[in-house]
This record gives C-alpha cells, sequence and structure tokens, in this order.
C-alpha cells in the first residue's frame, strides 16, 4: 500500500471523526436544560420591576441596539444588557415543580428581585448557604445557580446607562467650553472663538475628545456645586453637561435625564480644549 493510499485513508478517518465529534457535540447541546425556553433573538424588551413603580424598562430598537426607556430615556450598556439576556440561556442542572414546595421558604414568594423578558418572568430568592448558589424561579420551575445576575439585576437604574457622552448618530456642529467655543460654519470650516483660540488640528482633537470620551460610571443625579458647563450641539439637539465636581474626579451631570457622569479628572481640560500647555503649571 503506497503512501497515497494511506494519506488518504488518514484523512479519511479525520473527516469522519470531526464530524462524529460535531453531531455529538450538537446533539449534547440540544440536551442540555437551559433556565428558560427564551430564543434571544425574540427578546424584545426587558423589564425589572422595583417597588413604588420605580421599575426599569429596555427595548429593543430597530438597529438591534438596547435603549433605555425608564426611569431614563437614553441609550443602555449594551454589554450590561447582553449580560442579563445571558441569563434566559443558562445551563442548569435541575429543575424542581413547585407544587409541593412553598416557595417562602426559599425567599420567592415573595422573590427579592424579578426581570421580565418579553413576559417570561425569573425571580430571584435567598442564596443556599450549602453551596452559595441562589434559588430561581422560572417557568414554573424552581432551580439553583451561583450568585452572578442578581446584584446587577438589583443595580441602580444609572448602572445600565451608556458610558459614553456622545449619543449615536449625534454630529458634533458646535461644542462651548468655559474657555472655548467652536462651530461649524455654512461652508463646513470651523470657527474658534473664546479665551483660548484653537487651530483646525486642535479643534478636530477636541471633537475627537468628545467622542471617546466615557465615563468610569454613571450615577443617579445628585445636586453638588456649580463650577460650569460644557454644550455640545447638534442640528437638532443640545446637551449641557453641568460640571458638580473636579476632585477627585469629573462629574458632569444631566440634570434634565437625572443622571451623572464620573469620569477622570484629567477629561475636565481634555473636554474644555484645554492643552497642557494652557495650564498653569504648564
Amino acid at each position: 500500500m503506497n503512501s497515497r493510499i494511506l494519506l488518504n485513508m488518514g484523512l479519511f478517518i479525520f473527516l469522519a471523526l470531526t464530524l462524529l465529534f460535531f453531531i455529538d457535540k450538537k446533539n449534547d447541546d440540544k440536551n442540555i436544560q437551559r433556565l428558560s425556553s427564551l430564543s434571544l433573538e425574540k427578546i424584545e424588551t426587558i423589564h425589572i420591576p422595583r417597588k413604588n413603580n420605580t421599575g426599569i424598562l429596555f427595548i429593543k430598537n430597530n438597529n438591534n441596539i438596547w435603549d433605555m426607556r425608564k426611569p431614563y430615556k437614553i441609550k443602555a450598556h449594551q454589554f450590561r444588557i447582553k449580560t442579563l439576556l445571558k441569563l434566559t440561556q443558562t445551563p442548569v442542572e435541575k429543575k424542581l415543580n413547585t407544587e409541593t414546595l412553598n416557595l417562602t421558604d426559599y425567599a420567592l414568594d415573595p422573590p427579592r428581585a424579578r426581570i421580565i423578558f418579553n413576559t417570561t418572568e425569573i425571580a430571584f430568592g435567598k442564596n443556599n448557604p450549602v453551596n452559595s448558589k441562589r434559588y430561581l424561579l422560572a417557568e414554573n420551575k424552581m432551580l439553583m445557580l451561583l450568585d452572578q445576575a442578581y446584584p446587577l439585576v438589583s443595580a441602580q437604574a444609572a448602572s445600565f446607562v451608556d458610558l459614553s457622552l456622545v449619543p449615536d448618530n449625534f454630529e458634533l456642529l458646535k461644542i462651548q467650553t468655559p474657555v472655548a467655543d467652536i462651530k461649524l460654519r455654512n461652508d463646513k470650516t470651523w470657527e474658534s472663538t473664546g479665551s483660548i483660540f484653537l487651530n483646525t488640528d486642535q479643534i478636530q482633537t477636541l471633537i475627537q475628545n468628545w467622542k471617546s470620551a466615557q465615563a468610569f460610571a454613571v450615577h443617579k443625579y445628585m445636586p453638588r456645586n456649580n463650577l460650569g458647563e460644557l454644550k455640545i450641539s447638534s442640528k437638532t439637539k443640545t446637551l449641557i453637561f453641568k460640571i458638580t465636581d473636579d476632585d477627585p474626579w469629573l462629574i458632569l451631570a444631566l440634570p434634565d435625564i437625572g443622571i451623572e457622569y464620573h469620569l477622570d479628572k484629567p477629561l475636565k481640560n481634555t473636554l474644555s480644549g484645554i492643552s497642557p500647555k494652557d495650564t498653569p503649571d504648564a
């Protein structure tokens, strides 16, 4: 038997084994019990009920981007939404019928937290002291999972807000800061006024700084100091960020929406159009 025949036989055996592996894996995936029977692509709304009608509502828009509708009307933090969605597909070892169970014993009646995907509700109970897993109720079945989703479901609404300062599809046409003022003229050239003049390169840097700026956290708005304003405008909308603190970090508030962005302190100068050479210590 020559080497070519041996090589072909080897390739055939390899392909056959590979095919069997993927068939077995596909069958195994079908046999895995998941927390819910929901299909991810069919989930259009997520509701986290809270006391006193302070729940959180997310809706998937036509571009498959998740927006928060309550309590704030703003783009949602996409990664955290995906984390919530993954909960529905979590593999579970065992599901228990609830007919013979007293759900109160597991803090599931009433539950400690709830989340609703479309119309499918998942309730969170207490932790099992033996294995530190949390009791959950989904589709009339009780199960236990590692306590990973509960802290997120219990988090404040502002923690689900997107960290970017500039909304999607927001064309920056004007930026006003305490020291700089730039706007796009009708002839598509930029005009710079204010106490600090910005040349073309500096203007583009300022625009890019705004587009790339992200907070490290978003919180519910809390009145603080009045240290000035930063304004950005598109053709149809103006956002006015109130500078309410700048030490130990920068806080930019949107009181009308009810949130505040917490950012690294150096971004105060970066977003104001102040370069290092313009600072007193330069």
